[in-house]
This record gives structure tokens, sequence and C-alpha cells, in this order.
């Protein structure tokens, strides 16, 4: 009967076992005490933390016996595999949730940073901002790998999850448990097997009919894996014998002199009686498990597969003369074949050949014949001049393979969802390629994007019109014009640049945009100035171009040139005195207006040069 003090630490304690894992478990109230705790880690059980709950990897006599022995009992496992997986797949779920968050509040930080300069956007050198590029490029890089690194490990987490769920079905698939089954039939024959040869050792120890001497002793222990320690003050013993006191095996020992055959019967079969009262749980644990799933099996419809295989049946084996030889497929290289001479010999001298150096091979898939390998290694059919001669049959059609993904599908695991490209990805891709670029462009001011999106509806994007946009620069006024025509079926888009690091920017833009909007998008490498005809005209321009020493005037007389009639021309343009008095009358005599922007318009772009706005039409 159990103690108080035994009944109080076993109401502390709940033991299950799981005959879908095959594993122990162990819930406590409170924290275990040092002693305990180092009995169970010694035993193998680990603390999951999650499960609040301490597991064993599998059932043992010995795991068993310490719960029985903490917990008075070993009930069963409330909870399956399926549910248990289940509940692991929501916890990867929230930790796959939680690094998203974490992914999005870096992606919005860098945002922030990087409001008006998209990703792969260059530093531009010599232009009024690339000391404020300069300083927050790191600060963006820093934020987009933190970004990255917290998308990735959600997309882990998530991957975990569906890992579970489809380990889950796996295991509980109908294949996976008949293989289950087998593999527990192995281990319990190998369990009896070792118990009926200790049982046998512990007979003839016993056994009255068997003289008991040292040879006797010497056989019953030969083989047996079990190691004693044999002090010299327990088992004195002068030289010659051996005064070895470490482990030893107890044919050793025997053979050595140091102990007689009765103390050697003495040691020896209390460890038989306890080993095989350890096979036999064991045994008792496999049958008990083999009821289980074959149940589980019985009642998912699938017993069959059980059943042993059909071995295939043994092709009929011919004797028959045939002079010009045998061609024999090459069982070691498929599809290749060989030229076999047919030899004739008795029975008597086949019978001669060295097993090693004969067998059959298949002829045309319908019979077998006799193959030998004679003198000077020559490999030859063999015809029996004193046995019955045979009738050669038709060849047998080979049947045609089954397709691969017949085959896949017969043996199919849980397919993995196919995960959509994301934000995060271009991110990683942007890295890649080395962050934020260091180009050489002096002359460049981004149009801010609000901007841009006011002069494309200014320039009024329709359908099927042909857009020209002369300095392209880091493509914000395509952009614009792109988002403007998105309700259209496609506008046609020019865009010309000088810069070739921009031009690249640029390309990539436009992939992205063709495959997202299906819009016709042509970036040419030129200086605008030196463009004429080759360029045809356009039913609006929308440009914002370099200010530098009064350039802004000639691109934009320039490119009225490209304009067609009945066309807009929306731009941009430096509020100075020769731009007012050069640009501001055509603008309004054509019907359009000029308009003053307001200070500090370009001043994210690193610049506060006044600017105005001005919209020509032909």
């Amino acid at each position: 009967m159990p103690t108080t003090s035994e009944k109080n630490l076993q109401a502390e304690y709940t033991a299950t076992y799981s005959p879908e894992d095959n594993k122990l478990r162990l819930y406590s109230l409170h924290r275990l005490d040092t002693e305990t705790y180092s009995r169970l880690k010694a035993a193998g059980f680990k603390w999951a933390p999650k499960q609040q709950l301490f597991v064993a990897p599998m059932w043992t006599p010995g795991r068993y016996d310490l719960l029985v022995e903490l917990c008075g009992e070993v009930g069963d496992e409330d909870t399956s595999l399926v549910e248990r997986q289940q509940e692991r797949a929501d916890r990867f779920e929230g930790y796959s949730e939680n690094r998203l968050q974490d992914a999005h509040a870096a992606k919005a930080a860098v945002d922030a940073i990087a409001d008006h300069i998209p990703f792969g956007q260059p530093i531009l050198v010599g232009h009024h901002s690339e000391r404020h590029a300069r300083k927050h490029a790191q600060k963006i890089e820093n934020g987009m790998r933190k970004a990255v690194k917290m998308w990735e490990t959600s997309q882990y987490w998530k991957d975990r999850a569906v890992g579970a769920l489809c380990h889950a079905q796996y295991k509980e698939s109908p294949r996976v448990r008949a293989n289950r089954i087998r593999t527990i039939e192995a281990d319990r024959r190998k369990a009896t097997r070792e118990r009926d040869e200790f049982r046998a050792r512990f007979n003839s120890w016993l056994n009255p009919t068997v003289p008991f001497n040292l040879s006797s002793a010497m056989a019953i222990t030969a083989g047996s894996y079990s190691a004693f320690k044999f002090p010299l003050d327990r088992y004195p013993r002068e030289a010659p014998k051996s005064q070895y006191e470490g482990e030893m095996s107890l044919y050793r020992a025997l053979e050595e002199g140091i102990i007689t055959p009765r103390q050697a019967r003495n040691l020896h079969v209390p460890v038989l009686v306890r080993t095989i009262k350890n096979r036999e749980r064991w045994i008792a644990h496999y049958e008990n498990r083999l009821i289980y799933e074959r149940a589980m099996l019985e009642e998912q419809g699938a017993s069959d597969l059980l059943k042993p295989k059909e071995r295939p049946k043994q092709l009929p084996l011919l004797n028959y003369r045939q002079p010009e030889g045998f061609m024999i497929e090459n069982i070691y290289r498929k599809g290749e074949s060989s030229l076999y001479p047919q030899v004739e010999m008795t029975k008597a001298e086949f019978a001669k050949i060295y097993q090693d150096y004969k067998g059959t091979r298949i002829v045309e898939n319908s019979h077998r014949v006799r193959f030998a390998v004679l003198q000077n290694h020559k490999r030859a059919i063999i015809f029996l001049t004193d046995s019955k001669v045979h009738e050669k049959p038709e060849p047998v059609v080979k049947p045609e393979p089954k397709p691969l993904a017949i085959a896949m599908q017969i043996n199919s695991s849980p397919d993995y969802p196919t995960r959509e490209r994301t934000q995060f990805d271009d991110m990683k891709n942007t890295l890649k390629n080395g962050g934020v670029q260091i180009v050489s462009a002096p002359q460049l001011f981004p149009t801010p994007p609000e901007l841009a999106r006011r002069m494309a509806r200014e320039a009024g994007i329709l359908a099927g019109r042909r857009i020209l946009e002369p300095s392209a620069g880091t493509g914000n006024l395509v952009s614009a014009a792109i988002n403007a025509a998105s309700g259209a079926d496609c506008c046609r888009i020019v865009a010309v640049e000088i810069n070739a690091a921009l031009v690249g920017e640029l390309r990539n833009m436009r992939d992205k945009t063709l495959y997202a909007n299906g819009h016709n998008f042509e970036i040419k490498h030129a200086d605008f100035l030196d463009c004429n005809g080759d360029l045809l005209k356009f039913d609006r321009i929308i440009m914002n171009p370099p200010f530098e020493n009064g350039a802004d005037i000639k691109h934009i007389k320039h490119a009225m040139s490209f304009l067609k009639e009945g066309g807009r021309l929306v731009a941009l343009c430096a509020n100075g005195p020769r731009q007012r008095d050069q640009l501001k009358p055509i603008a309004e005599e054509s019907g359009g207006f000029w308009e003053d922007l307001p200070a500090g318009t370009f001043k994210n772009a690193g610049t506060n040069v006044n600017t105005a706005l001005l919209v020509i039409e032909n």
C-alpha cells in the first residue's frame, strides 16, 4: 500500500501513453524537485515547454516503471496525433504572424525614410540630394535587411505549420501504418528470439542431465554479453591466474580461472531471469501495439496492405539449339544487348562448373536459358545434349511502363501550397543587387510623386495615345502616366534618358509594369537634344528637364517639335526671368497656362530652386 506522502506525490503527477506515436508523457502540477527531475532526465524524458509536459521519445520498461512509481498508473493519452499536430501548427502560425507583423513594421520604417526613393534608385553623385541620400542609405538597407529577415522567418514558421499537419497525415496514412506494423512484427520476432536464447541458457544451468563442470559452464556462457567485475577481495586468486579486476565476461573469467563454474552460475542465472522478464515485457508491448495498429488499419479499410506480396512467376527454363547465338539484354545497363554464342555440353559437364560461374538469362521476355562463364572468361549460353529439347516460344512484348505523373500520384505526399511573390521578394532582390546604387547624375531632380500625378492629370492620358517623357530620370513621371491610364486599354510610352544606370532602372520598372498592366513602354538611351525625326510625333509630352544654365528652355522648345496637332505638352521649368520671357508667352498664347509652384516644391529632391508648371497646347 502506498504511504500518504506517496499518494500526495501521485496526485501531483499524471502519466499517459499514446499508441499512435509510442511516447510516454508526464504532466506535473508543480515544478519538479531536483531528484525527480534528474531521474526523469536520466531516463530520457525531455521538457516540452509549449506543451508544459515531459515526454519520452519511445516506450521502454524502465520509463514505464518510473512513471508508475511517480503516478501510480499510466493512462491513455486524450489527444490524438492529428490534434497535437494541429495545436503545434497553430503555435507555428502564431510565430509566423508575429514575424510578419515585424516585417511590415520594418518595411514601414524603410518607407518612411525612402518615401520618395523607390527601391534600387541610385545615389546621384554631384546632385544636391547626394549628402542626404548617403546619410540615409545605410538606414534604408539595414531596415530592408531586417524586414526581409523577419519575412523569411515568418515564411519558415508558416512552412513548419504546414509540415506539422502534413506529417500527421503521413503518419496516419494506411500505407505508412502497414509498414509500421511490419516493423513492429520484426521487432517482436527479434525480442522473441532473444528471450528464447536466454531461456535456453537458463535451462542449461539447471538441466540435471548436463554434467556440471568447467567445459559445460564455458559452453553456456560462450557468446553471452553479460560483463562483471571480479575484485580480489571477493574473488581471491594467486598468480599465474589473472589479477585483472575490471569488467570481463563470464567466459573469460572461467577461462582465466578467476571463478568456478558454480560462481559463474550464481552470477549468470539472476541476470538471465531479469533479461527474460524484460524481453517478455517488450513482447507484450509489441503485441498490444499490433492489436491497436491492426484495428486502426481495418477501420481505414486497408487490411489488404498486410497481405504478403505475390512473388513474380519464374519464366520457364528451356533447352533448345540456336546456332546463330542469343541476343541477351545487359542486366547492368538497360537498353544495351550483347550477342552470346551457344556451347553444347552434357549435364555432368555443366554440373562441374562452379556455382558462381553459372546461372540463367531471360530471352525475349518469354523464357530462360542456361548461362555460364567458361575458360578465358568466355560467356556463353549452354545447350545440354543429354536433356530434353524444347520448342522456342514466341517473344512476349513488355508492357508499357506507367507514366511518371501517374506513378507519382499513387505514392504522392501532401502538397505544400505555392507561395505568391510579395514586396519582400522585390526587396530581397534589391539587396542582392547591391541595394542603393551610386551613379553620377548631377542634373537630376526627381519629380515629387504628388506633382507627377497632377502633371499626368493635366496631360489627360487616354487609351491609344503616344506619350513622350524626354528626361525620364528615375521614372516618376512615367509611373504617374501609367497609373493615370490604368483604366484604359493601353498607352504607348517612349522614355528618353541619357544616364546608362538610370536606363537600367527604367528597364526594370518597365518589366514589372508590362507584367502588371500590359502597357507599351519603349526606352531610348540617348541625349534628347540629339533626337529628331526618329521619335516621330506624340499626342502627349510630359517632362521635367534639367534646369542648369537654361537647359530647360532648350529641352521644352525641342520637345514642342515632337507634338502632334491637337497634342498637349506638360512640363516643369525653373521660374526665372529667362523662362518667363521665353516660355510663359508660348504657354498662354497656345491656350495653355503658366503656374508658379510653391517654394520648396523640390526640397525633398535636394534643391530649393523656384519652379513653375506650364501647359502648351498645339
